[in-house]
């Protein structure tokens, strides 16, 4: 009996001793250049088991992969919108054409050091609705929170590719990117049930924008355990419904859902 005591007392020993599951928050600076326009900001991203919040100078996303929920945040507003995840009808399809393109990379054979943390490079690109675009990222297996970030990111991409939608062809890289240099070249806009008048002015302004560079560099990486109010809604904020396709891209400043790892910033269309 004296054994089995002190067997027990022992386990619970261990397992209080065991540290608690910690998140990763990494901030990051970046840089978009379009034509003879440039700006400089500053995002975060905090990612802990199932949940992940990105925080930029406009808005705030929120991804719950346990509740199947994506929130857009606007905190000057106090507005959000909700979208389902895996998405559904349009925002699927306009998803798709995101995700297929950002998960087919390839390994660049280069490597760097950012914060402090070796790197490799890998080089993917593809279309999206907006038009063409190239990007290099490099990602760490040995900087602080890979693979907690690596653990969502594969989680989010299987929930997508069983949904149907997304169907990456090139390998998905581990860990968690240090860095990425895109290019974007604005080309035609062929979104579900928008209407071809709307269509055709969206393209017509797609023409005249030059290419858009995007330069994204990690400045700090660390983990730490991160409370739940962290990942949830703000009190004091009002639902509003889903803007349609079109309105996303036609509004200046207006709210895009976010493309997966690997595919440009919502802040460099």
């Amino acid at each position: 009996m004296r054994k089995l005591t002190a067997l027990v007392a022992g386990m619970t020993l261990a397992m209080t001793a065991l540290p608690a599951a910690a998140g990763v928050v990494i901030t990051q600076k970046q840089h978009v250049t379009s034509g003879t326009n440039t700006r400089d900001s500053e995002q975060t991203i905090s990612v802990q088991g199932n949940k992940q919040k990105m925080v930029t100078e406009r808005h705030t996303i929120i991804t719950d992969l346990d509740a199947g929920k994506m929130y857009v945040l606007d905190p000057n507003a106090k507005t959000y919108f909700e979208i389902p995840f895996p998405p559904k009808g349009q925002m699927a399809t306009m998803m798709a054409a995101s995700t297929n393109a950002a998960m087919n990379f390839k390994r660049a054979g280069s490597s760097r050091e950012i914060a402090g943390y070796k790197c490799t490079d890998y080089n993917g690109g593809g279309h999206m609705m907006a038009g063409d675009y190239t990007v290099k990222e490099c990602f760490s297996t040995s900087a602080p929170g890979a693979q907690e970030f690596a653990a969502f990111e594969k989680n989010m991409a299987d929930k997508l590719k069983n949904a149907g939608t997304a169907a990456g062809t090139g390998e998905i890289p581990g860990g968690v990117p240090l860095a990425l240099d895109s290019t974007m070249k604005m080309g035609k806009v062929n979104i579900p049930g928008m209407a071809p008048d709307q269509a055709a002015k969206i393209n017509e302004m797609m023409a005249k924008r030059p290419p858009v560079t995007t330069s994204t560099m990690v400045e700090k990486i660390e983990t730490k355990k991160l409370a739940e109010s962290d990942f949830a809604l703000p009190s004091g904020f009002t639902k509003r419904e889903l803007p349609g396709p079109g309105s996303m891209m036609m509004k200046p400043g207006a709210m895009k859902p976010p493309p997966p790892a690997g595919a440009p910033s919502p802040a460099a269309h």
